[in-house]
């Protein structure tokens, strides 16, 4: 059957669209005939949406339930001024808001979007690569919010909110299938049990098995699933104090990040494995390496591998908040947690199922070129929290805030044993190292919004931040020894380093000024800055050069904004235009080297970066029945200054002579921007000044709506709901490589099925990529090296590879919900 086509959004259908960009809208508060009032804790207080003066976007339980939204992937798809940078695993993964992110191989970074789930932020971003379980809304709050989400929040924070505990025990149970073998199974029971006395309890199962094949083995790779078991447990003894306990578990499994060959060129014709090996080495052709894989296949998704990708990991805790109501209507909260990550990554590094490395003094390949390693994270924090009373011209939010995280990493590449004297230079680029990292964190903070005339509101926020952070590592570049009892650090200065006491104070602040023109229309301008602490470089490559804190991250952010409730409610639109400025950004840069397939990394602290654009949202009910939700970001994210920028490989820049340099001095092998940090050095850096910041379209937008209808003579009712969204192409790598380039798409999903009225079941069909558009989301994935020729010096070819996106292919579900 011919897939039909669909071309990418036309102008026409954008600019008719434009104005019903939606926020989700939450269901809990409808009126006949208008829309839903949306509630946030943007502010760590409940307020209308409609009511904060900054760019927040919020998905809603509803929405979440209609999309099938399991993992935060699922969620960044939806948002459009949310991006993902896909590392080799889930632990490599990062957030990017309005094209700002931190990508980073090393536990020394932490990234510049925090993510919070009731109050608690996470540790580490990636903790957030799992399944969210009984989420009640997910609040997108745009730019930074250091002021109250502390250090991590430099270029935004997603606040998930799971599902409260209010009115009679209800009891729900959810079971989805896909055709491509992925389900899910989720049950939970909550309510009140007396007066004094609540809880909620939600357990989850979901598998993805993959969306490649490995040849290998039989077993399909790339996927994901876990189980999950969240409760809120709330004991009420007297009317103005509540006691909440939240423990949390989930097991994760992920096989994300195996990358499968899509084309195999000789200068920049097609070929075929015959005449090819990996590496160059003659005792590796790729009719062996490869069998069975169709290499110029841009839809291939075979692989083999002998070694497993992926991550797998457990995270438990619990949460203990206390809140009282003081006689004057104030809240003082209590807000504590305590939390431990366990994980272990993998990583098939030679991209193939046979032995690639021979052992010292023999010919014969007999090892596998592989990497692994543990995570333990352990958080622990403290909030106390005073809500000033929800009435009057002046309101407030005061607190101190404490927390402590400890990080420990230990990681193996490559392999190499004794007698061999091993070092990072020897085959396949061995590695074995122990690190550690550890923060901690004291502030106060407050924040008040004060009606000094009617219609008009100042509002302003302060919070000084202590943070004392250090770190120890230990490295040798012997691979069997996998246990701290057989591990033997090399020497001090040279591979053992240390950096303790490390304190930073900073002060972020916020203000903004809003005025209600009209009791519809409010208009705002927003200023904020922000902060993450300092970083070290504690990855493979650790020299004494390198063996100090790099710099804190601050941020600095300009906003002007509007936001309106029209036709009686009926149409609600959010618009903003922005401008925010980084400042000695903290960035991995990685690289790979001919030859050798090790994927290396190297933290440095760009002195400048900007991001600039504006945002739509909006959402407008037609009909009783009928609504149309979307959401637009324009973005614009550049590099404004770094003189020492990375360069990228370009085999049509060559030498001059005997020299390693081309023509007009740059460096043969590199883009002829490429010129020499030092006179003579074989080093390259470019200048990237007001070049493209990667990892972010300038557009992004969403479209959708859906329909409810009454059948005929039945007992239920129908629904039908579409979604569309799109994104231009964009730069995927940080060295501006024209040819890591990403193509834009447009992916159409469409749902429809039938549901009792008052909610007891609901049975729901949905089609995702209705029309099987197949699009890559990461040019030129890391994969094999290969030469045309048995010999390192035989011309090399242009491998592509790539990592498939869930929806990459056409796929089908069905789910259904019932509630008693």
């Amino acid at each position: 059957m011919k897939p039909i086509k669909m071309t990418p959004m036309a102008s026409a259908l954008a600019l008719a669209l434009f104005a019903m960009t939606a926020q989700a809208q939450d269901q809990a508060t409808a009126k006949p005939g208008e829309l839903e009032t949306v509630v946030v804790t943007a502010n760590k207080r409940v307020e209308k949406l409609e009511s904060v003066p900054m760019a927040i976007s919020v998905m809603s339980e509803q929405e979440i339930q209609r999309t099938n939204i399991r993992e935060i992937e699922d969620v960044v798809n939806m948002m459009p001024s949310l991006t993902i940078s896909s590392g080799t695993t889930a632990a490599n993964n990062a957030i990017f808001m309005r094209g700002i992110g931190t990508v980073s191989v090393g536990i020394g970074v932490e990234s510049d979007v925090a993510v919070i789930i009731d109050d608690i932020p996470i540790a580490t971003q990636f903790q957030a690569f799992k399944d969210l379980a009984d989420v009640s809304r997910i609040e997108v709050l745009k730019g930074p919010q250091s002021t109250l989400f502390g250090k991590s929040a430099v270029a935004g924070a997603i606040n998930i909110v799971t599902k409260p505990l209010s009115g009679p025990m209800t009891y729900r149970g959810s079971a989805y299938l896909t055709n491509d073998n992925e389900w899910r199974l989720n049950a939970s029971m909550g309510g009140r049990i007396n007066d004094q006395f609540a809880m909620r309890i939600a357990a989850s199962n979901t598998r993805l098995a993959g969306t490649f094949h490995n040849l290998t083995d039989g077993r399909d790779v790339n996927g994901s699933g876990g189980k999950t078991f969240l409760a809120k447990l709330q004991w009420t003894p007297l009317d103005n104090l509540s006691v909440d306990l939240t423990p949390h578990y989930n097991y994760s499994e992920n096989t994300k990040g195996v990358t499968a060959i899509n084309g195999f060129f000789l200068k920049g014709v097609p070929v075929g494995l015959d005449g090819a090996y990996f590496n160059g080495n003659a005792l590796l052709p790729a009719t062996k390496v490869l069998a069975g894989i169709n290499v110029n296949d841009p839809n291939n998704r075979n692989v083999r591998r002998d070694f497993p990708t992926g991550l797998v990991s457990s995270d438990r805790g619990t949460g203990l908040k206390v809140s009282y109501t003081l006689p004057n209507d104030a809240t003082l909260m209590s807000i504590s947690s305590v939390d431990q990550y366990l994980a272990n990554d993998f990583r098939d590094q030679d991209f193939t199922d046979v032995p690639t490395i021979a052992e010292a003094g023999k010919t014969a390949l007999t090892q596998g070129n592989n990497q692994f390693g543990t995570y333990d994270i352990r958080t622990k924090t403290q909030e106390i929290r005073y809500v000033s009373p929800d009435k009057g011209n002046f309101k407030y939010v005061a607190g101190l805030w404490a927390a402590h995280n400890e990080i420990y990493r230990h990681f193996i590449r490559g392999y190499c044993v004794a007698p061999t004297n091993c070092s990072g230079t020897s085959p396949s680029s061995p590695t074995n190292y122990y690190t550690d990292i550890y923060n901690t964190n004291k502030a106060v903070f407050g924040q008040a919004s004060w009606e000094f005339v009617p219609t008009w509101t100042l509002e302003a926020g302060l919070r000084d931040n202590l943070e004392t952070s250090g770190f120890h590592y230990a490295r040798n570049y012997y691979t069997n020894q996998v246990d701290r009892a057989s591990f033997v650090p090399g020497a001090v200065g040279v591979d053992q380093f240390q950096s303790t006491g490390n304190a930073d104070r900073a002060y972020t602040g916020k203000v903004s000024l809003q005025k209600q023109v009209t009791p519809e229309l409010m208009v705002y301008v927003m200023g904020a800055t922000g902060y993450k602490g300092k970083a070290y470089d504690v990855t493979s490559g650790l020299k004494a050069a390198a063996a100090f804190p790099v710099r804190p991250e601050t941020s600095q952010t300009f906003e002007i904004g509007t936001k309106a409730n029209l036709f009686n409610n009926r149409m609600s639109v959010a618009a903003t235009v922005y401008n925010s400025e980084f400042f000695n950004y903290q960035q991995n840069v990685t690289y790979v080297l001919p030859n050798d397939p090790t994927i290396y990394s190297q933290l440095n602290s760009i002195p400048r970066i900007r991001t600039h654009g504006f945002e739509v949202d909006s959402h407008l009910l037609v009909a009783k029945d009928l609504t149309f939700n979307a959401a637009l970001a324009f973005t614009l994210p550049t590099i404004e200054k770094w003189a020492n920028g990375p360069c990228y490989a370009d085999a049509t820049n060559v030498a001059v002579g005997t020299t390693k340099l081309a023509a007009n001095g740059s460096i043969a092998g590199q883009n002829t921007a490429c010129f020499p940090i030092a006179p003579g050095s074989t080093t390259g850096v470019q200048n990237l000044d007001n070049s493209v910041f990667p990892g972010t379209p300038k557009i992004k937008l969403n479209i959708g709506a859906n329909y409810e209808f009454l059948v005929p003579s039945m007992p239920f009712k129908g629904f039908v709901n579409f979604n569309t969204r799109y994104q231009n192409d964009y730069q995927t790598n940080i060295n501006n490589d024209p040819r890591s380039v990403n193509a834009g798409y447009s992916i159409t999903d469409l749902g429809f099925g039938i549901k009792e009225p008052a909610g007891r079941y609901q049975l729901s069909f949905r089609v995702n990529n209705l029309f099987d558009r197949f699009y890559i989301p990461n040019a030129n994935a890391s994969g094999p090296s290969f030469r045309e020729g048995p010999t390192a010096t035989s011309p090399s070819l242009t491998v592509n590879s790539w990592v498939p996106p869930r929806d990459v292919f056409r796929f089908f579900s069905v789910k259904l919900d019932v509630r008693y």
